[in-house]
């Protein structure tokens, strides 16, 4: 729900629905991306994640937002995080997780969609 009203409309609406006229002008455009990621043997799957959240934190604008918890399937760790639109996740996020080489031993994108406010 963009803010698509005429400027002399505005005026008018934020009358009526001020608290909605704040929200949406704070609304961030979001991006929903889903990975998996596979520890290397021997490297515990949710303390894994739990590094990830505290070390893969993006740009302070770009407002990442891990899932709370992590499903671990066959060893994989599966897992979604939200992130600004604009951000180029994949440089942001991916690539600090590849980094992780000590720990990481693959890591891939299963699901991403641009979110609709």
């Amino acid at each position: 729900a963009r803010l698509a009203l005429l400027p002399h409309k505005i005026k008018f609406y934020h009358t009526l629905y001020p608290k909605k006229i704040k929200i949406m002008a704070d609304e961030q455009e979001r991006r929903l991306v889903s990975i998996m990621v596979k520890p290397k043997a021997g490297v515990d799957a949710v303390a894994l994640y739990d590094k990830i959240k505290s070390e893969v934190t993006s740009q302070e604008e770009y407002k990442i937002k891990w899932d709370d918890a992590c499903k671990v399937e066959n060893g994989k760790i599966y897992t979604s995080f939200t992130i600004a639109l604009e951000a180029d996740f994949d440089e942001e996020v991916m690539e600090v997780i590849e980094c992780m080489e000590d720990d990481v031993e693959d890591q891939q994108i299963t699901y991403q969609a641009a979110m609709e406010g």
